[in-house]
């Protein structure tokens, strides 16, 4: 049986080898509650070689400040940012069709069940990688029977990140060091 390529890369061994199982069509969900410096993990699978992505997030008060990505690897030609509250709603093509192939949700306001299963059917259809990042940590108790991986992440102290794996070929907990993370851009805390 041929082995699929890895879809995901960030050069962090440790964080491929979490990511290997992830393939075209699925849908990752990961914890990341604001403060915690977690986006930087999902940041690291969009630095390298990135098909055409898009990254969606609601307002927060928050705007996208291009040097700060670029600064963090980022190629701005790859990744584009769109801002909406209810991204189903709102942006439904961008999931029925296959141009965007890498598609963040960033904390949506309103996201239903059935904007799950939709969003999770179109990506298995179009071939598309799906982040939904939550602004709290995922609980084992409440499932997403569409993530084919459910994973929480945040800076622990100075010196690492974590990822705790909830759903996926494997569970446990991860630790990344901070350099492979966050190394020329300085302390966060």
């Amino acid at each position: 049986m041929l082995e699929q390529p890895q879809e995901l890369h960030s050069g962090i061994e440790a964080l491929d080898q979490c990511m290997s199982q992830v393939r075209a069509g699925d849908l990752v969900e990961w914890g990341i509650p604001p403060g915690l410096n977690g986006r930087l993990i999902p940041l690291q699978l969009l630095k390298r070689q990135i098909p055409l992505s898009i990254w969606i997030y609601h307002h927060h008060g928050l705007g996208v400040f291009a040097s700060s990505w670029i600064s963090h690897g980022v190629d701005l030609q790859r990744l584009f940012f769109i801002c909406s509250d209810s991204p189903v709603r709102e942006l439904r093509p961008v999931f029925m069709e296959d141009t965007f192939k890498r598609i963040i949700i960033d904390a949506p306001r309103r996201f239903s069940a059935g904007d799950m299963a939709f969003v999770s059917q179109q990506a298995r259809k179009q071939g598309q990688i799906v982040f939904l990042i939550r602004h709290y940590f995922l609980s084992q108790k409440n499932g997403n029977p569409h993530a084919s991986l459910r994973i929480n992440t945040w800076q622990s102290g100075k010196r690492s990140f974590s990822l705790q794996l909830i759903k996926g070929p494997t569970s446990g907990r991860i630790t990344l060091p901070y350099r492979a993370v966050a190394e020329e851009h300085g302390s966060y805390n």
